[in-house]
């Protein structure tokens, strides 16, 4: 019990934190950008096939050119994107605010000018960072009234929010200019020095990981982590130099790590080793729009394009992914080194792009070594199990995640499939709500996992007659403490984890039985089964509905709800249709309480209309006797059958006894019975009369 309350308070607290509106703002805006990364992505991919082909440099500094220009407008796009959301959130003017951060971000590009590698480093940070702290600042400033510039109502609406940005946008750009002032003062921001020494080298298991682990983080923040960390990388390309140097003097190589053998090795598919999450992607998760954001980044990642998946999952800011997107590249990292410190594996020589693909860089790196070839297979099969129970948590509650056996009903509540798909509004915080809503839900069910579930009927009188001429199955439950628990209090829980259909299927097969073990005893009575609209609105449920009352040779009719009507016109008719094939009726019940009950009279061939209590309790109001009087006689207008729920009193009895026959059920003849008490009543009914 207790690791049940844990783990539904913890899918909680992750819903709210995935719910804040900055880790939102963060998603829709990496979200928005995923078209033009494919398209600058393609361009890439497209100048070094055309440098492989021979084409000449003007085709291939052309194809590159549109990329890097590409590029160099994501910064701003995602500002842009995420200013739009926050504005969303804080009521404030979207696109006015929206470009406002992308001017911040331009503010931004203007200071580091001059410091090309902080500008690589921190610009994309700085997009996603700027409008997270700026538009909050924005909507405490406007509601100062000396920051708008337009108090009166002369002007139209939009025109007056767009001016009232003025003010609050400025200030919010002269503190950026500030922050950013301040810290290009301190040299290590400036000029991002780090050691450039061979000596980092020296240990290569301690100085791979720190590379390896540090750039996943950073990238996980939005940082470049090549680019912060440029110094290392530059000394992991020196290393690779040397190795071929070595090689070709004939002395031992030196240098196990460096930039090729963490190219071809730790980042396959890009930073995070993606190229292993996309296999898990394909191998492991039931979301379809996950399988085709997949498909769609395949081509990429094996260019070692990772920023498909980084913005359009997204990992970035993505607890749920954040740590195999950590470990997966770390673990490649000692293994690669450890079959090169082994001798399995030839160390890498030779500097091969980044763009390089997937196996053919390990191929090239190590000088034609077919088992470089091998570890890389190897090493995504790792990869892809290290992320397949991440991709498999995401939709855990759609496969395994709660299965609750309830042995009563003899079926099992199997989770929620999670219906936030992955491309739709906000991915993660759908998944989070789903997960926190399943939880308790999970919860709910083990409540009333080990309840015994049990048919009453409740008997029918004729007013004409006195007689009882049918019944009504109604579903109890009973708690191993022998407490009866109202259907209201469980019948709610099961619709909501969509049970229902298999509900609906048990109360069939039971009320059958019953009807079996009335006809042993030759006693025989005709009964009602409420059926549900997700029951109804099912070829399938419905077709095995059929197939169950068959054997009760329209003795066991149904009751259906004008919500069970409206969910599917043409299921539900094909279904009626072949009940009263069988003989069985079909009931309208809670007729009048909706609001376009009439409407579907003449639309499905009802045979009863069930009154619901509230009119018969209304009618003591002079208004209210008019309406079920009315009521009424619209359903003798019509020929229908009528029943009357909820009569309690002889007050009421007699106001219904006044007309063509009714059969009444309520308390005033009998509450719901046993079955095995049913055919006592009916033959006090018989003598009574």
């Amino acid at each position: 019990m207790g690791q049940t309350l844990f783990k539904l308070f913890l899918t909680q607290r992750l819903a709210v934190l995935a719910s804040t509106e900055s880790l939102r703002a963060i998603r829709e805006g990496l979200l928005w950008i995923l078209p033009c990364l494919l398209v600058s992505a393609g361009f890439l991919i497209l100048s070094e096939c055309a440098q492989v082909l021979g084409f000449g440099p003007q085709v291939v500094g052309f194809l590159a050119g549109l990329h890097n220009q590409i590029s160099s407008v994501i910064p701003l796009l995602v500002a842009a994107s995420i200013g739009y959301m926050l504005a969303i959130q804080h009521r404030l003017p979207q696109l006015p605010v929206a470009f406002l951060c992308l001017a911040h971000v331009v503010v931004a590009t203007f200071i580091l000018r001059d410091y090309p590698r902080a500008s690589a480093t921190f610009l994309l940070f700085i997009a996603i960072a700027s409008p997270l702290i700026n538009v909050p600042a924005i909507a405490w400033l406007h509601r100062y009234r000396w920051t708008r510039l337009v108090n009166e109502d002369l002007v139209g609406h939009n025109l007056k929010g767009t001016i009232n940005m003025v003010i609050p946008g400025a200030i919010t750009a002269l503190v950026l200019v500030v922050v950013l002032s301040l810290l290009l003062l301190i040299p290590y921001v400036a000029q991002l020095q780090g050691p450039q020494v061979l000596d980092a080298l020296q240990t290569p298991y301690g100085s791979g990981l720190f590379v390896t682990l540090m750039n996943s983080l950073l990238w996980f923040f939005g940082i470049h982590g090549v680019y912060a960390m440029q110094p290392l990388f530059d000394v992991l390309d020196q290393a690779v130099v040397l190795n071929a140097a070595a090689l070709a003097a004939g002395e031992p190589v030196q240098y196990l790590l460096n930039s090729g053998l963490l190219g071809s090795f730790a980042f396959i598919g890009g930073s995070g080793a993606t190229l292993c999450l996309l296999l898990a992607i394909l191998l492991f998760s039931n979301s379809q729009s996950m399988r085709l954001l997949a498909i769609a980044s395949l081509p990429l990642s094996l260019f070692n394009v990772s920023e498909v998946l980084l913005f359009g999952l997204p990992i970035i800011l993505n607890p749920r992914l954040f740590i195999p997107f950590l470990l997966v590249p770390a673990f490649n990292t000692i293994l690669a080194l450890t079959a090169v410190q082994l001798g399995w594996v030839s160390p890498s020589v030779a500097s091969v792009p980044f763009t390089a693909p997937v196996l053919l860089n390990a191929y090239l790196s190590t000088h034609g070594d077919v088992a470089a070839v091998v570890l890389q297979l190897a090493l995504l099969g790792v990869g892809t199990l290290v992320y397949a129970p991440y991709v498999r948590a995401i939709h855990r509650q759609s496969t395994d995640g709660g299965t609750v056996y309830l042995k009563s009903l003899d079926m099992t509540f199997r989770g929620l499939e999670e219906k936030g798909r992955l491309l739709e509004f906000d991915p993660v915080l759908a998944s989070h709500r789903s997960m926190a809503r399943q939880a308790v839900e999970l919860s709910r069910i083990q409540q009333i996992s080990d309840y015994e579930f049990y048919l009453e009927f409740q008997p029918q009188v004729s007013t004409r007659t006195g007689l009882c001429t049918g019944c009504e199955a109604l579903m109890r439950a009973r708690d191993s403490q022998g407490k009866v628990h109202s259907p209201w209090e469980f019948l709610q829980w099961l619709a909501q984890a969509r049970l229902m259909p298999d509900v609906d299927m048990w109360v069939a097969s039971q009320a059958v039985r019953q009807y079996q073990k009335w006809q042993k005893v030759g006693f025989e009575l005709p009964m009602t089964i409420n059926i549900s609209s997700a029951t109804l609105k099912d070829a399938a449920y419905g077709d095995r509905l059929v197939e169950v009352l068959a054997q009760a040779h329209g003795l066991v009719s149904v009751e259906i709800t004008e919500d069970a009507l409206v969910s599917d016109i043409p299921a539900a008719r094909q279904t009626i249709q072949k009940l009263q094939s069988l003989g069985a009726k079909v009931y309208l019940d809670d007729f009048g309480t909706g609001f376009s009950a009439l409407s579907y009279l003449h639309q499905f061939p009802v045979d009863f209309i069930k009154i619901d209590r509230s009119f018969v309790v209304a009618q003591r109001d002079p208004k209210g006797a008019q309406v079920l009087t009315g009521m009424l006689r619209f359903c003798e207008a019509l020929n229908l059958g009528v029943v009357v729920e909820g009569v309690e009193t002889a007050e009421q009895l007699a106001f219904l006894n006044t007309g063509p026959e009714l059969f009444i059920q309520g308390w005033y003849f009998s509450k719901a019975l046993p079955g095995d008490q049913v055919p006592r009543f009916v033959r006090e009914r018989v003598a009574w009369a």
